[in-house]
């Protein structure tokens, strides 16, 4: 994002901040409820475009690198044990297989490379019980095929990566002219109807319509995890934000809660979950930075 951007999002932020913590006034009001949902989708859509824009095809190159080396180390492992395990049982066709060098592997071209690994892994399969003593066994041979899936997943994507990204600018720049025309066509002449009827509302509203250049983004995040007594990620719970923002999250299916681009400050979060205790933790931010809070909530 340029700097323009940058400080548009921030107004953006406060907007939906103050009508989130206002749905009382407005929630009744047909017209206001589904501006408000459509520009939060382009909200959303900014985020999820930024996210996206800001990844490097250098980190993603670096990824594969690292998968095709974790890959080479355990295939030479087996391959090792394969080879001593062929030899003292004169199998000479699976010695043949096992005795391909870590050079062959390591100067193979990238698609050659986790299909030879994968040839390590087949041919030692069918004699696994009885390779323990050589150092392979059913667990490292499992962990290989993971790390042949791992880099094979990578293959191609730096390439793609580019695409992806640039791409999200594209798309990036038309969710900003989108969520733009709704809040000055629809929802600012909407606010007008609360100048009378809830003025300090309506002045509120005036207020944080204003786009400041500070130039950067906030960048606070809250995130973590909540578990049953039993350490079993908990699905659907509600975890509550208030303080200097208020926002409200329900946790995915790994039991993860994620509020982003918040300002330094003294925040609150409550947890709940049907038949379990609320819990509540209160914390202040002096820095930008991720902050981690992990709930495990107790049978009511």
């Amino acid at each position: 994002m340029n700097r323009n951007q940058i400080n548009e999002l921030n107004m953006y932020d406060v907007v939906e901040q103050l009508l989130n913590a206002n749905t009382a006034i407005w929630v009744a009001n047909v017209a206001v409820n589904a501006t408000f949902t459509t520009f939060t989708s382009h909200v959303n859509a900014i985020n999820a475009n930024d996210t996206v824009q800001k990844t490097s095809s250098i980190g993603t190159t670096q990824s594969k690198e690292n998968a095709r080396q974790a890959m080479t180390t355990a295939a030479v492992a087996t391959l090792n044990a394969g080879k001593a395990y062929a030899s003292a049982t004169s199998n000479a066709i699976l010695f043949d297989v096992m005795s391909i060098t870590k050079s062959e592997i390591t100067r193979a071209a990238d698609t050659d490379a986790d299909d030879i690994c994968q040839n390590i892994h087949d041919a030692l399969q069918p004699y696994i019980a009885n390779t323990t003593a050589y150092g392979a066994t059913a667990a490292s041979l499992t962990n290989l095929q993971t790390l042949i899936n791992t880099y094979s997943s990578f293959i191609g994507k730096p390439a793609l990566q580019k695409s992806i990204v640039s791409n999200a600018t594209l798309s990036l720049a038309q969710h900003f002219t989108a969520a733009n025309a709704l809040l000055k066509n629809q929802l600012d002449p909407l606010m007008a109807q609360y100048q009378n009827t809830n003025p300090g509302f309506y002045n509120q509203y005036q207020s944080v319509r204003v786009i400041n250049d500070i130039g950067h983004r906030h960048t606070v995040t809250l995130t973590g995890f909540v578990y049953d007594t039993r350490g079993h990620a908990l699905t659907g719970a509600e975890v509550e934000l208030s303080g200097l923002a208020t926002h409200s999250k329900t946790t995915n299916a790994t039991g993860e809660y994620r509020f982003t681009r918040l300002q330094t400050g003294t925040y609150t979060l409550t947890v709940s979950a049907g038949g379990l205790q609320t819990q509540t933790r209160s914390f202040s931010v002096i820095k930008n930075e991720t902050i981690h809070n992990d709930f495990t909530l107790l049978p009511a």
